[in-house]
């Protein structure tokens, strides 16, 4: 039901070295959101569900300021802005909503999971880097090394079965 159940401590080795530096484990997000500089508001849910859910108030919303959020890093502010442009009001809080299910607890979860899982990705968006023309030659020598080994075992193969039919000839 969340986005957000994926392991997000364990990455894949890198293929090549990055030319960046590789933000520290002090840099990263940590993925703890403190529940008390989050303003949480609940309202009324829309959709199906009978006369109960017209009374009670089950959708949540959550909002924070994105420049007094101290426990989001510095360098993914700008990021975390910009794939939040249009959830950012006026006063320049982030406001994010979940109706999802039918009780509270259940999409206030659904809320927070949303802006970890958001900031995440946008984490790993600024981590993510084009090759370089070392690594275009390094791919190219991997991809020819591997064509000749391809033909060598080409021509072994033939070889062999050359041999098979003079032998068969006799």
């Amino acid at each position: 039901m969340f986005r957000n159940l994926a392991i997000r401590g364990i990455q894949a080795a890198p293929s090549f070295s990055s030319c960046r530096a590789q933000a520290t484990q002090a840099e990263r997000f940590s993925g703890e959101i403190p529940t008390e500089q989050i303003e949480k508001r609940f309202t009324r849910s829309s959709g199906p569900g009978g006369q109960n859910i017209q009374k009670s108030l089950t959708k949540c919303e959550i909002r924070f300021k994105l420049t007094n959020a101290s426990w989001i890093p510095e360098h993914l502010k700008d990021s975390v802005a910009q794939r939040f442009s249009n959830r950012i009001n006026a006063d320049g809080e982030v406001v994010i909503d979940s109706d999802r299910t039918r009780e509270r607890s259940m999409n206030l979860a659904d809320c927070f999971d949303k802006l970890r899982s958001t900031i995440y990705d946008v984490e790993e968006d600024l981590e993510k880097r084009e090759e370089s023309e070392e690594d275009r030659r390094v791919l190219m020598k991997r991809q020819e090394i591997a064509a000749q080994k391809r033909l060598e075992e080409k021509r072994r193969a033939a070889k062999l079965r050359q041999t098979r039919t003079e032998n068969f000839a006799l």
